[in-house]
């Protein structure tokens, strides 16, 4: 009932959802009838069928919805957690500022927390139940988070293992433990194949990568007085001071805008094989002959992407106040009702607060993560534990590949964190009876 009402209030609060621009512009492309591997194959694809039945952002918005209620109540029967402990859970990871804020946008990060939610109820109904109509649902689940995220491998890693242990492992031997790894490479490395195969099909390759490089040579750029970019990829006249003016350390975006002499942009269609390799070994050349200025150019970005942001930074990198209008893509009616607009007012005065950091978050997490380990013979702990490192291998790996400092790209980290948090002195049904 009360993940009934959450989602509710979701829908109340925030249908058809806040588009940001790369919502938008994957919903262009469903429209349009491309894909491109810059936004999730698989999403576009979906996105294109629920279009049909009914266009707009609003069926995205309730699968959306639907994976996240829908997993953490699986998470809270699963675990057989009695009923205040199921109570907190649902109310701070659903209603934490930040988190429901977020959660009102259409993005790839909310469903991919939210399949990684059913990924993780599902096994710990199988670990209760042995049915493995729940294995299955893990794998779907598993599938799904894959092809949402590029980078959604390191916060599957933690789950893996803990599956194939649940399955495999009937004592802490080298053997066991060796068929646990065995079996947890071979079923990432199928499912990464597959979502790797359909990626494949998109109509346009743009790597990813060279966002990220040309950030990273900018950052080291600025802080060694150098020019380290190709001198094929940037305007005549470019130089370090032209660099320095346009350079913000919260995201790309400002340096590929602001400069005026211009940087080719990693992610247009046109790249020779010739130019992706000369960016590549320039970066790559930056990184390793700058080490300490690559790496306070990464620690600016993870404080910003962690931390509190000043009032004058771009408010989309918390949230979206107002849907973006992507090239043709029709207008829909967004939300208007008083309790969006007390939401969003809400959130544009706390915006530069903690309220809208990720740290405050993370810390439930780290600060539980001794509890739970001291817990770990009950199932919520060892969950803790799995959760706890899903998103701090997560949050970790985007210290080196995030290309901002966007509040959602932690989204999952920080739900998985909350959730922990409760898990890790959170007793079960099953708990008790044994007591008993």
């Amino acid at each position: 009932m009360l993940c009934a009402a959450g989602f509710l209030f979701d829908v109340v609060a925030y249908y058809p959802g806040q588009l940001s621009f790369d919502a938008g512009y994957t919903w262009w492309l469903a429209r349009a009838g491309e894909t491109t591997d810059t936004q999730s194959v698989m999403l576009i694809r979906l996105w294109r069928v629920l279009d049909s039945i009914l266009p707009g952002p609003g069926p995205v918005f309730l699968l959306q919805l639907v994976l996240f209620w829908g997993g953490l109540s699986m998470v809270a029967i699963g675990l057989r957690l009695r009923p205040p402990a199921a109570t907190l859970v649902l109310l701070l990871a659903g209603f934490a500022p930040a988190v429901s804020v977020l959660r009102g946008h259409v993005l790839t990060d909310v469903g991919f927390a939210g399949a990684l939610l059913v990924l993780t109820g599902a096994l710990a109904l199988f670990t209760h139940a042995r049915r493995r109509r729940w294995l299955a649902i893990a794998l779907a689940a598993s599938l799904y988070a894959l092809g949402l995220r590029h980078n959604a491998l390191p916060a599957l890693i933690p789950l893996a293992v803990y599956a194939m242990r649940v399955l495999f492992a009937r004592d802490d031997s080298g053997g066991a433990r060796a068929r646990v790894a065995v079996a947890s490479v071979l079923v990432l490395g199928a499912l990464y194949g597959t979502v790797q195969a359909i990626d494949a099909t998109a109509d346009r390759h743009l790597p990813t990568w060279r966002s990220l490089a040309t950030f990273d040579l900018a950052g080291v750029s600025v802080a060694t007085g150098k020019l380290l970019f190709p001198p094929a990829l940037v305007g005549p006249g470019m130089d370090v001071a032209d660099l320095r003016q346009a350079f913000a350390p919260w995201s790309d975006f400002a340096v590929l805008t602001r400069t005026r002499n211009g940087i080719r942009n990693p992610l247009e269609p046109g790249w020779t094989p010739a130019e992706s390799a000369e960016l590549r070994s320039a970066w790559l050349n930056a990184c390793l002959s700058h080490p300490r200025e690559y790496l306070a150019h990464r620690l600016a970005l993870s404080a910003a992407l962690f931390g509190t942001h000043p009032a004058d930074w771009p408010e989309e990198l918390k949230f979206v106040a107002k849907s973006v209008q992507v090239r043709d893509n029709p207008p829909f009616a967004q939300n208007t009702t008083a309790l969006h607009r007390s939401i969003i007012a809400a959130a544009q005065r706390l915006r530069d607060t903690p309220v809208f950091a990720a740290w405050p978050y993370l810390a439930v997490g780290v600060l539980a993560a001794p509890f739970a380990w001291r817990r770990r013979e009950r199932a919520a702990a060892r969950m803790a534990l799995v959760l706890i490192a899903s998103g701090g291998l997560y949050a970790s790996a985007l210290v080196v590949v995030a290309p901002s400092a966007e509040l959602r790209y932690l989204f999952w980290p920080c739900v998985a964190s909350l959730v922990a948090g409760v898990l890790a002195f959170a007793r079960s049904e099953r708990d008790q009876w044994r007591s008993a």
